[in-house]
């Protein structure tokens, strides 16, 4: 286990899930993943659909702006999922906490993995730097949009 007590190894994917705030609402592994159906083409990790696509059947994607914004192309998983744990290798296990571990976890504990070094882009990335442009974007106001009268 990490200092944050997520997960770091093989078959502790459950420690982490019953951190996470899908087990209170009642969404178990089999919610998400499939257990040994024959008949039905595997994917990399058994889930029902691939990447954020997964998510998606239960969540919206509320925004693109604020934190959502960093990265476009709506990744839940890079973010909300970082491979921090290990199997064969460092790394090639996602967390199921099923939150983003911010750069400011990293920085008070070195042993803390955070999302943003998961990624190839930010591997080498300033961690201050890194945390500096997230809380930037959560100080942005929230866009506020009002309904436009019909043109006749």
């Amino acid at each position: 286990m990490y200092a944050n007590e997520f997960s770091k190894g093989h078959h502790q994917q459950y420690i982490d899930w019953k951190q996470s705030k899908h087990a209170p609402e009642g969404v178990t592994c089999t919610s998400c993943h499939y257990v040994h159906q024959l008949g039905i083409a595997p994917t990399r990790s058994q889930t029902q659909a691939a990447g954020s696509s997964q998510c998606l059947q239960c969540h919206e994607m509320v925004n693109n702006n604020l934190a959502h914004s960093i990265h476009s192309f709506t990744n839940c998983v890079g973010c909300h999922m970082p491979r921090i744990a290990k199997s064969a290798e460092s790394g090639d296990i996602h967390s199921h906490v099923f939150m983003a571990l911010l750069p400011r976890m990293t920085l008070e504990n070195p042993d803390v993995p955070n999302s943003c070094q998961t990624c190839h882009k930010h591997k080498k990335a300033d961690l201050k730097e890194l945390q500096a442009e997230f809380d930037a974007l959560n100080k942005l106001p929230k866009p506020v949009g009002m309904a436009i009268k019909a043109v006749d």
